[in-house]
């Protein structure tokens, strides 16, 4: 499919690439638009400034592939374990953007995103454990048996977010916005009781 080792600013349409192996293809600038990638596998690819609209990555295998700035609109993009991936020591702003997108089952354990974007998606039991989302903004996001633990939340943005089970006493939520009555949940952990005023 790809006969190039690197594309730069092109738009690809309607791609049928599931459980397909690319390996050493570096995009940059590239869109991809309603494409199936399901279970496919990028070995040592690049995604630089790309976007994913409407498009299936579901169960990718993404083993020392790198994404930077990359966003990704109205996909699917479930089981996929970013820990994989080839990630800069020194983690840039905004490395990734989902809006609108399902990413449950996922894994971003001890990961370096601040600042990436998670907004109107369904994240069911994602793991955020030890990971640095600094500034992460989850607005209106569903984070239904979610995992986080040890997890840097600071400034972070949960506005309209549900389902979330946060310890405060186990992440750093300083300056996180919270939204009222899912934020009473931020109470569970702590030993108190709760009555009716």
């Amino acid at each position: 499919m790809f006969t190039e080792d690197e594309y730069y600013d092109e738009t690809f349409n309607d791609l049928q690439l599931s459980n397909e192996e690319l390996s050493s293809v570096r995009f940059y600038d590239c869109t991809f638009k309603n494409c199936d990638f399901g279970e496919a596998a990028f070995k040592g690819c690049k995604f630089s400034g790309c976007a994913f609209e409407s498009s299936n990555l579901n169960f990718i295998k993404i083993t020392d592939s790198e994404f930077s700035q990359c966003t990704f609109v109205k996909s699917k993009v479930v089981g996929v374990n970013w820990t994989e991936a080839d990630w800069p020591r020194t983690a840039g702003r905004g490395m990734l953007s989902f809006d609108q997108c399902t990413v449950s089952h996922s894994t971003f354990i001890g990961l370096k995103l601040p600042h990436c974007t998670m907004t109107e998606c369904m994240a069911k039991n994602v793991d955020f454990r030890e990971a640095d989302l600094t500034g992460i903004d989850l607005g209106g996001t569903d984070l239904s048996e979610s995992l986080f633990g040890d997890t840097i939340l600071t400034g972070a943005n949960f506005s309209r977010a549900s389902n979330y089970a946060i310890n405060p006493t186990q992440n750093r939520i300083q300056k996180a916005k919270f939204t009222l009555p899912e934020a009473t949940s931020l109470l569970y952990h702590m030993d108190i009781e709760i009555v009716d005023g």
